[in-house]
């Protein structure tokens, strides 16, 4: 029902609200006004009721606070699934990372929408280990952590949402690979020339601290959601420690 502009608007507005640090949301706002004059107000963020109600149930079920802000993060990363199926989400240790994919995870598979995730750490074990290898003995091929999960979640059909989560910092040793997955190709390359199709329901979620090691043709693939460790503040932590306090 919105007209062009609008929807332009909302696409330019709600895609990259989600990867802004507080101080950059006020500037990126001012230029989207001066782009359309008078627009902003008239149109609203994409609300989503009966989903939201489940993301705070869920949020509470795990003693945590369903702050505002918290379920719009949440809402955030559930939309930007929809368009890319690579994401970063960035952000320093204790703002919400972990605990933001979990929740929109139980909260999917309470709506009916089943998934589930591996989490895997590329900074703990070697490129081999990661990745496979040829063993020197056997002159066989050796499956690594990654391209094993890529085999189990290609030949699993039964659920809807299937979360590779990748939780460690990016260097080039290992995160060039992924270019190719993160790609339109959406296809892991094997140093033993297999080649593993990204199945349409899994979804890369890398979650780091900085993006400084990545070089610009990894982070033009993948969508971002930022968390400020400000957005939070302390006063949920507070609340949530005094909550099993009383427990």
């Amino acid at each position: 029902e919105l007209t062009e502009d609008k929807v332009l608007l909302r696409a330019l507005r709600d895609f990259n609200f989600c990867k802004l640090s507080r101080d950059d949301i006020g500037i990126f706002m001012g230029l989207l006004n001066d782009l359309f004059p008078k627009t902003l107000e008239l149109v609203p963020r994409a609300v989503f009721p009966d989903f939201e109600a489940v993301v705070k149930e869920c949020t509470i079920a795990k003693g945590l606070q369903a702050e505002d802000i918290f379920v719009l993060k949440i809402t955030q990363l559930r939309e930007i699934f929809e368009v890319r199926w690579s994401v970063f989400l960035l952000g320093v240790a204790g703002s919400g990372k972990t605990r933001i994919w979990e929740i929109l995870m139980d909260a999917q598979n309470k709506f009916g929408e089943k998934g589930q995730a591996k989490v895997l750490n590329p900074k703990g074990v070697s490129r081999n280990e990661l990745y496979g290898y040829v063993s020197m003995a056997t002159r066989e091929w050796k499956d690594g952590l990654l391209s094993q999960v890529f085999r189990d979640y290609s030949n699993d059909g039964n659920y809807q949402h299937q979360w590779i989560i990748l939780d460690g910092d990016i260097d080039a040793e290992w995160i060039e690979t992924m270019n190719t997955v993160m790609d339109d190709n959406k296809m892991l390359t094997l140093m033993s020339g297999e080649r593993i199709a990204l199945p349409p329901m899994v979804t890369l979620v890398f979650e780091v601290q900085d993006l400084l090691a990545a070089s610009p043709a990894t982070v033009s693939r993948a969508g971002m959601i930022y968390f400020d460790v400000l957005d939070m503040g302390w006063q949920p932590n507070f609340d949530t420690w005094l909550d099993k306090k009383r427990d």
